[in-house]
């Protein structure tokens, strides 16, 4: 053996795909106007809210860490908060949950993905995984819109690593 994971097709596209949904993080958080309003919170709070359950969730609350800057209630859509999060802190906090993302899935076989997980609401790693797919893909849905709506310029959107390399708009 050389020391590596030997990856199936499956949990190798699941770790393509998943450094394209990672990029896209990185992507509206350069494109957008962080300070401007959705639904009453301003859209670094949406950013942030799917970056804190990404962290949560997609590699298990057992290995969750969240962000430094972290307060009370910052990760809910639901209650107004008295700090404001910068770009800069929404990167430093990406590269963070990038890393680990990376580590854990590096470090997954595809039996590994069918596991009930610990608290984890009877749920398997890959349910997990899927289900934060879903949950960034709709928060950052609706930031690019609203980056659409000001800018004129359509975001673009990765779905592999390769896409990295594509410039931040279509």
């Amino acid at each position: 053996m050389n020391g590596y994971i030997n990856h199936s097709k499956m949990s190798s596209v699941l770790l393509d795909m998943t450094c394209g949904l990672m990029d896209n993080f990185r992507r509206v958080i350069l494109t957008c106007d962080l300070n401007k309003e959705l639904y009453n919170q301003p859209l670094w709070k949406h950013i942030y809210h799917a970056m804190y359950w990404f962290d949560y969730w997609c590699c298990t609350p057992k290995n969750f860490a969240g962000a430094a800057f972290h307060c009370d209630n910052l990760h809910s859509l639901d209650i107004k908060s008295n700090i404001t999060v910068t770009q800069e802190d929404l990167l430093n906090y990406y590269e963070i949950i990038k890393s680990k993302t990376n580590n854990y899935l590096e470090n997954l076989t595809d039996d590994m993905l069918n596991e009930i997980v610990d608290n984890c609401d009877n749920k398997s790693r890959f349910e997990c995984i899927l289900g934060q797919f879903r949950h960034v893909g709709f928060h950052l849905g609706n930031v690019n819109a609203m980056t659409i709506e000001d800018t004129g310029n359509w975001p673009y959107v990765s779905a592999r690593e390769k896409d990295f390399k594509h410039d931040l708009f279509e």
